[in-house]
């Protein structure tokens, strides 16, 4: 277990490149404010800053698998102890995005509203429909989110240059292609994002999102065991 922490921190820790897209995208998203505030008219709807820090999941997904991974097997790290150290990273990741743009939303986003002349702002928050079930529901409900997301990120970065990455983005390229035009295949879909974004009932929301998670994240152990170095 210990093993597993140690990867876990120094993946937390060589995520500089995921920090700093985050990073520079969240002070774009305060100059965007700025220049709400300053140069356009008033009754203007502008995207919530919070919103910025979803990146970091995503990109995280990306560089700790791109990059951290080889870096681990050259050190002599075990396949195994990075499969199950990925996890360990991914959801502290997940739940200090979802708490922080919460935080967001309830101090930087209502002050403006409360003292500005802005219409409002879009936070995911809302436009997924999560503060409708209360503060806390929303919380679990972003972190279940990020994780997904974080999870989807790895294992597609994982799979890429072997023939069943190949297969995977026609496969979702096809999806994209296919079922958009076609009523059933489209409402198939339109299902497929309902269950994990804005289902109705929170808890079906979460573990929709915790059940694919695992499901995608255990994927990851075939490139990992198999992936060479």
């Amino acid at each position: 277990m210990k093993t597993i922490i140690g990867m876990a921190k120094i993946n937390w820790r060589h995520s500089k490149v995921a920090y700093r897209i985050a990073g520079i995208t969240l002070v774009m998203g305060f100059v965007q404010y700025i220049i709400e505030l300053t140069v356009n008219p008033p009754d203007n709807e502008i995207l919530a800053v919070g919103n910025y820090l979803y990146l970091l999941p995503l990109c995280m997904g990306v560089f700790v698998a791109a990059l951290n991974f080889p870096k681990l097997m050259n050190l002599g790290g075990k396949r195994m102890d990075f499969f199950k150290s990925g996890i360990v990273t991914y959801v502290p990741a997940a739940a200090a995005v979802g708490l922080v743009s919460m935080l967001t939303y309830f101090t930087i986003d209502m002050w403006m509203l409360a003292n500005t002349r802005i219409a409002g702002t879009l936070d995911l928050y809302d436009v997924f429909g999560f503060m409708g079930h209360g503060a806390i529901a929303a919380f679990f409900q972003m972190t279940a989110l990020m994780l997904l997301v974080a999870s989807a990120a790895h294992t597609l970065t994982l799979i890429q240059g072997r023939w069943y990455g190949w297969v995977t983005n026609a496969v979702i390229i096809a999806v994209i292609s296919v079922f958009t035009p076609i009523a059933p295949l489209r409402a198939a879909l339109a299902w497929f994002f309902d269950m994990i974004i804005f289902h109705d009932l929170a808890v079906v929301q979460i573990s929709s999102c915790l059940i694919i998670s695992i499901v995608v994240y255990g994927a990851s152990i075939i490139p990992i065991k198999s992936r060479q170095i």
